[in-house]
């Protein structure tokens, strides 16, 4: 009897009904789990607010001791169950209260209906942006977000995805995007060498040139007005900022993508590609004394001018030197250069004038961004050889056509002659990728042309695109196949002393140009290009297809005479280890 007794006691009653069921201390189990677990963040996030961590320890230590003792004394398990949860909750509650009253308001924990739907929204969307490759940013930096499933511009940020993702992981350092009737054609430029990719259908190539725009910040409507703007993508965790260039025609829209302009333009002076003795001449001119008149720098266009000319006077010390550049559009920022943008206006001074007024104001170096509007290239003589010294830009296919066009732009032969302090033209050729390059021995005749010693002949290299990965023969992963790695300029310097410009006076450019070749050992563009083969930078397939005639009959000959040049062996380099 005195056992019955204590078998009906609360306590007992109560383990034996839990004790009946497998899910029942499960439950309580989870109950428990769950509070703990919210006990435990709500504790760090008190002493990240500074808020009395050690009495609210004791609320909830002394709430979980009192839901044990409601579990063990009430004999009716879902009771005693239901009452613990709600302790447990309401514990919680209490917490959330006290702390929302205390912390500013955009840290405030937040729940209900709105809260939710955001929260199922952002998955929708990390979900879509993990389907996608390419992530975008707009020009206010705000992301864009990527389309989800059923979304009818789907198909466009596709498109567009595949436009800019396949350059920029094949290096390419520009886009170019035509619409037409037809469809919208598009292009990429790889080490100055162009690829015609695979058109898009009018629609979806329309629609991509739209979303580009709206990206960029550019007015979408507007299709006829050239305009500019930037956004950036995200490829692999690797950001790319993209200046977008927009501008119409008869025909449709014309956009230009360029990718990491600022990492293009701005280039050491020691590092685009001089020669030594090119070198030594332009760093004459660095001299208080020599710092003077007109430098015309030349390039075809398409071929770094802009680069050039950054380049040029970023060797004149802005923090000691008053620089100066007047231009169209400010594609690079270099430190301490006063970078000015002129933008035309209705009624407002004309290129030539804010030219006029910024050489009155002595300054020591001038970059001048074109001469095309009339009265720029009189202004830039109104010193003659007097300081400031001028760089003026003027994109030209040689020395002798950028002289022509200098004389012809100023419009008084004298004048222009008597303010010329020099003239420097450039040409871009593809260097050899250094990781698949295959080394050949010139014979005596082809050392003899590229000016070698008469001694044993170094080692050269042609382009190869191969590599061998153990038995097979594959494309070198580092230049996708291509044989080339990057570009190097090849140029020619010329300083013009008194006699010079008398022979420019005379329209006698041929004459001076000889002379330099002779008296200051000047080099041409041919035996510039030649050092860099010698020195293993480039080849002589490189070369020859700079130089060729844009005739197509005479390119082809000048490619079978490359090929017969060279040696007839195929040599691939093993793939390099990993």
């Amino acid at each position: 009897m005195q056992e019955l007794n204590l078998l009906a006691t609360p306590t007992v009653l109560a383990e034996s009904l839990i004790l009946m069921s497998i899910a029942k201390p499960i439950l309580l189990a989870a109950v428990f789990i769950a509070y703990m677990r919210y006990v435990a963040k709500f504790e760090l996030d008190a002493r990240m607010f500074t808020l009395p961590v050690l009495a609210w320890n004791f609320v909830y230590m002394g709430v979980a001791l009192l839901g044990m003792v409601a579990v063990l004394f009430i004999p009716i398990f879902w009771i005693g169950w239901v009452l613990v949860t709600g302790m447990f909750v309401g514990t919680m509650y209490a917490y959330w209260n006290f702390r929302d009253q205390r912390v500013p308001e955009r840290v405030r924990f937040k729940l209900g209906g709105d809260s939710l739907a955001k929260a199922m929204e952002a998955r929708k969307r990390a979900s879509a942006e993990k389907a996608v490759s390419v992530l975008f940013t707009r020009s206010t930096g705000a992301k864009e977000p990527v389309p989800q499933k059923d979304d009818p511009a789907v198909p466009v940020y596709g498109a567009l995805e595949q436009l800019l993702g396949v350059p920029s992981e094949s290096r390419a350092s520009r886009v170019d995007v035509v619409s037409a009737q037809g469809g919208v054609a598009n292009s990429m430029l790889i080490d100055g060498v162009r690829t015609k990719r695979e058109p898009l259908a009018s629609d979806v190539g329309n629609a991509m040139i739209d979303m580009l725009k709206r990206l960029a910040g550019l007015d979408v409507a507007d299709r006829r007005r050239r305009q500019i703007g930037s956004c950036s993508m995200e490829i692999s965790g690797a950001a790319t900022k993209l200046t977008v260039t927009c501008s119409g025609s008869s025909t449709g829209q014309n956009i230009r993508i360029d990718l990491d302009r600022d990492m293009r333009l701005g280039k050491a002076f020691d590092s685009i590609g001089l020669a030594p003795s090119q070198l030594e001449v332009l760093r004459k001119f660095e001299d208080v004394g020599l710092r003077r008149g007109v430098m015309l720098v030349s390039a075809p266009p398409g071929q770094g001018l802009s680069s050039l000319g950054y380049a040029l006077i970023s060797r004149h010390d802005a923090y000691v030197s008053n620089v100066k550049t007047i231009e169209r559009e400010l594609q690079y920022a270099l430190q301490g250069v006063d970078h000015s943008a002129f933008t035309p206006a209705p009624g407002a001074e004309e290129f030539g004038a804010a030219l006029t007024k910024m050489i009155r104001r002595d300054p020591d170096v001038i970059l001048v961004g074109d001469i095309n509007d009339a009265g720029t290239a009189k202004a830039a003589c109104l010193m003659g050889m007097q300081p400031p010294l001028l760089y003026v830009l003027i994109p030209s296919d040689s020395m002798s056509s950028a002289v022509a066009t200098w004389v012809q732009a100023v419009g008084d032969p004298k004048l222009a002659a008597k303010s010329l302090s020099g003239v420097i033209h450039q040409r871009l050729l593809r260097t050899l990728c250094p990781n698949c390059k295959a080394p050949f021995t010139p014979t005596a005749e082809q050392a003899k042309k590229l000016g070698l010693s008469s001694g044993k002949p170094p080692e050269l290299f042609r382009p190869s695109g191969k590599v061998q990965v153990k038995n097979r023969i594959e494309d070198c992963p580092v230049c996708q196949g291509t044989a080339y790695f990057g570009q190097t300029g090849i140029f020619e310097v010329l300083a013009l002393d008194d006699e010079a410009r008398r022979m420019l006076l005379e329209n006698d450019f041929r004459t001076a140009y000889a002379r330099g070749v002779r008296e200051q050992k000047m080099l041409t563009l041919e035996r510039a290009a030649m050092q860099k083969v010698a020195e293993g930078l480039t080849s002589l397939e490189e070369v020859q297809r700079i130089f060729a005639p844009k005739q197509s009959s005479s390119s082809s000959s000048s490619r079978s005479a490359a090929t017969a040049a060279q040696p007839t062996t195929s040599v691939v380099k093993p793939a390099p280890k990993t």
